[in-house]
Order: structure tokens, then sequence, then C-alpha cells
């Protein structure tokens, strides 16, 4: 089964597991919700969650997995960040997997964790510098933690913008503050210390 909110997305997902041996797609869903009533009639074995259309609700992930266990499931990212890697792994997934990814890595890990294995990238504690640095996050307000959140799934100044309902120049002048403050270097790192610290759930509707 595919968790996808995004049809197109979905299709791609679909289009490159369908040749992964002995994988059969017995169903879609866009929500947990969705999901969990998807499983209850079609048991399956395996499950690929894309990460964006759940919120990154990683607490959900966790309640979902516990409850339907023993299903199998890969948590799908835009782009790698060890962080919500981690993240998923804690909550019970068995893989992780980018729509960034090759082909052939991506069905690699579907593969690997449909056999009954497991398959993560590199998950490396964050350095000094980046656990100092988000000892500071306390000091965001309200807002720059909003825009810290959207910073952390890969969202550009002007997605941030359109999202919160702010001018291109807010979003600038608060990632420029959320960097200082935090001590990243860029917003790579600024996405980690997110990823490791705080719940990048927004809400983009």
């Amino acid at each position: 089964m595919i968790l996808e909110e995004k049809p197109m997305c979905r299709g791609a997902i679909a289009s490159a597991v369908a040749s992964v041996s002995g994988f059969i797609l017995p169903g879609f869903a866009n929500s947990l919700s969705e999901a969990s009533a998807e499983i209850e009639r079609e048991k399956p074995d395996l499950i690929l969650v894309d990460l964006f259309s759940i919120g990154y609700d990683f607490k959900g992930l966790e309640r979902f997995i516990a409850r339907h266990s023993p299903i199998r499931l890969i948590a799908i990212d835009d782009r790698v960040n060890p962080s919500f890697a981690r993240q998923a792994k804690d909550a019970g997934a068995k893989g992780y997997a980018c729509k960034s990814f090759e082909i052939e890595a991506f069905q690699a890990t579907v593969a690997t964790v449909a056999a009954g294995g497991e398959q993560f990238p590199a998950m490396p504690l964050l350095d000094a510098r980046s656990g100092a640095a988000a000892r500071l996050v306390g000091k965001l307000s309200p807002r720059q933690l909003e825009v810290l959140k959207c910073i952390a799934i890969g969202m550009g100044n002007q997605e941030i913008a359109d999202t919160l309902g702010i001018t291109l120049g807010t979003a600038k002048s608060h990632t420029h503050t959320i960097l200082k403050l935090t001590g990243a270097r860029n917003r790579t790192e600024a996405a980690l210390i997110a990823g490791r610290f705080l719940v990048p759930k927004v809400d983009t509707e």
C-alpha cells in the first residue's frame, strides 16, 4: 500500500516499485486514518508512507505502526534528512527512502524491507556545533519556529511566505535571524536542527 496525497507522486512511486519481485499494490491512501481502514480490508504486508503527506507526525506514525503490527513500513521523504530518518526508525519504520533517490536505490530499499530486512541511510549524531545551536532554539519566537519547521521540510522563502501568509521580505528576515540565533551555517544545517528537536508539522492547505 502507498500513502501519498499527491496523485502524480503516488503514480510515480507505484511505477518505481512495480518491478520489484513479488510486489503487489493492494491500495492507496491519503492519510493514516484512511490507511488504517484500507489495511483492515486489504491486509497488506508492506506500506510506504510519505512523511509530508502525514505532516511529519512521527508520534502518529508510531501509533499507526503499533496498531497494525507486524506490518512493515517504509517512510518516504522528499530529500535525505538523517534526523527524520532516525525519527522514522524510532517510530518503528523498517526503512527510509527518498524521492531524490535513483530508482534502483529506491527499489532496493523496498526489496530489502519486503524481504524482512531494514534499510536506512547513515544517521550521524549532530556535531557539537549543531548540538550547541539546538539549545538556542528556545530563543526563537513562535513565528520563527514556524519558519524553521518550513525550512525543515525543504520550503524556499517564497513557499514559506505563501504558506504562513507573510511577505517574502519577512520570510527572508526570519530565515536570516534563525540562522544567526541557532548558529546554523546554512538552511540544510538549520533543517537538521529542526528535524532533531522539532516535529515539523505545517498545515499547507
